[in-house]
């Protein structure tokens, strides 16, 4: 079980507010699960152009997804406004683990929490991340929630 602390908006450094999209629901009337895992991307992603390290397809060198998951605790559905919290989890030579949450509107527990896993890639090989990042992501670790 998770513990109550990760479901928790305080619990998470950083923060980007999404909007869901009329597409986003699927025939039930709610967010499709496919769609929490855009989100997901989408804020590490912003996260990244924010530090330097945008994305390119050209790129020398690129951030891979190997490793995701997802649990869901509330439905989320257009119109709703979504607040990810984001948090690093973990920081090894190559691979960064993110730590994330969707917020529903002003709630502050999470309806949806889970996890990302990038691998810095070079030429389709993992490669050591430049320090200066690694330093920078460490900055975004977990804060314990009140």
């Amino acid at each position: 079980m998770l513990a109550r602390h990760e479901r928790a908006l305080a619990a998470y450094p950083h923060a980007v507010q999404l909007t869901t999209r009329w597409f986003d629901n699927d025939a039930f009337g709610h967010m499709n699960n496919a769609v929490h895992y855009q989100f997901f991307d989408t804020a590490v992603n912003l996260l990244l152009r924010d530090l330097g390290q945008g994305q390119a397809a050209d790129g020398a060198s690129r951030f891979l997804v190997v490793e995701t998951g997802c649990r869901y605790f509330a439905e989320m559905a257009y119109p709703d406004l979504v607040t990810v919290g984001l948090a690093v989890g973990h920081v090894g030579r190559s691979s960064v683990r993110y730590d994330l949450a969707l917020f529903r509107n002003d709630e502050t527990v999470a309806a949806a929490v889970g996890f990302l896993v990038h691998v810095n890639t070079v030429e389709a090989q993992a490669a050591a991340m430049d320090d200066g990042l690694r330093a920078a992501l460490g900055r975004y670790r977990m804060r314990s929630a009140p």
